[in-house]
């Protein structure tokens, strides 16, 4: 009796059938900072400062369809994982607000961990490190494990992919257009606006789980 309601999901409705627009807008936004292409585009332009610009779109294409594969995966799946496992939507928006804290924490103190990276030779950096963990990385995993509704998934992770594309595929204006600062800037307030909504799931989890106490 007391493990019945620890494995129950309560999923929310789906903003979008639900016709919920400002939920959908946050989600929408939420996922777009985690991403921050804009702020990523000094790190790409760093890891293939060696390769011609049609070498680097195509890098850029095959980033962004693996990092949407990954998102999708993870996304849809995310309900069966924790089925499996036993957990709730509680427990996964505490660890998943955790994650991305730590994650926007990285942001507003400059994410140096990233700017350096040689390249072996049989290395793909499509895969490593700009599809994962650059774009799909834990911080959006665990964000779309946690928006609501499979259609709100779908949508919102397809416009952001699309998006994060559009920006580094036509990054070099942009990057000459923010510079490298700009970018630097851009990226950190990026990571106050995920603190915040990190902050909303811990709060949130915590509170659900107390009340299923």
């Amino acid at each position: 009796m007391v493990q019945g309601p620890k494995t129950k999901l309560l999923l929310p409705p789906d903003p979008l059938l639900d016709q919920n627009l400002l939920l959908f807008l946050q989600s929408l936004f939420t996922l777009f900072a985690i991403f921050d292409p804009i702020g990523n585009l000094p790190i790409l332009f760093s890891l293939t400062s060696d390769m011609g610009e049609a070498e680097r779109k195509k890098l850029v294409r095959k980033s962004s369809l693996v990092s949407y594969g990954i998102l999708l995966t993870f996304g849809f799946l995310g309900e069966l994982l924790f089925i499996l496992l036993g957990i709730t939507i509680a427990d996964f928006k505490v660890i998943g607000g955790i994650i991305l804290l730590i994650f926007s924490i990285e942001y507003v103190l400059g994410r140096g961990s990233f700017r350096v990276h040689e390249r072996g030779p049989n290395e793909d950096l499509a895969v490593f490190p700009l599809a994962t963990p650059l774009l799909a990385g834990p911080g959006s995993i665990s964000f779309v494990v946690l928006m609501p509704g499979f259609l709100t998934k779908f949508v919102v992770v397809t416009l952001i992919v699309a998006i994060s594309w559009f920006i580094l595929h036509f990054g070099t204006g942009l990057l000459r257009f923010f510079g490298p600062q700009g970018s630097s800037v851009v990226s950190r307030i990026m990571g106050l606006l995920i603190g915040a909504v990190a902050i909303r799931f811990i709060r949130e989890g915590l509170i659900e789980i107390l009340l299923m106490v």
